[in-house]
């Protein structure tokens, strides 16, 4: 049987090629609508709008080069490796909620448990980062008790 961290690797995994597979339609979709526009009587109007295009599918290139990244840091994570302090790859248990610190994607639940799927980069998570166990730390003026580390 699974350990809950491979659980949400495997689920940020597929998540992260889901979305990995939909910015590639969106792409060749997008470029497909620019490369086949029709160039009209209206020169200036034609190029706005390749411009405009242009600028869609850069912006698709950017979300699917973070979401290649992404799944590269999660595919590195070593799912039976036990830690004593805050850092990548790590499940931080603490009195007002779960943290897995890997990509900053929000809460996730898996076997109707909660987790907080954090960066380091995060605000949460530089605060965070490099406590152990029984420490505390306050955010946005909430303090917080680490209760475990695994």
């Amino acid at each position: 049987m699974k350990n809950i961290k491979e659980l949400i690797c495997d689920e940020l995994i597929f998540i992260q090629k889901q979305k990995i597979k939909s910015l590639e339609l969106l792409i060749n979709s997008t470029k497909e609508s620019r490369d086949t526009a029709n160039k009209s009587s209206a020169g200036d109007k034609h190029e706005t709008s390749r411009a405009k295009i242009q600028a869609e599918i850069d912006n698709y290139s950017r979300q699917l080069d973070l979401s290649l990244n992404n799944l590269h840091i999660i595919e590195q994570v070593d799912n039976s490796k036990k830690y004593n302090l805050v850092t990548q790859g790590s499940i931080v248990t603490t009195d007002k909620g779960v943290f897995f610190i890997s990509i900053g994607i929000g809460k996730l639940e898996i076997r109707s448990n909660n987790y907080f799927i954090i960066s380091l980069l995060s605000p949460i998570g530089s605060v965070m980062n490099g406590l152990s166990k029984n420490e505390t730390f306050s955010f946005r003026g909430i303090k917080y008790s680490i209760k475990n580390i695994e």
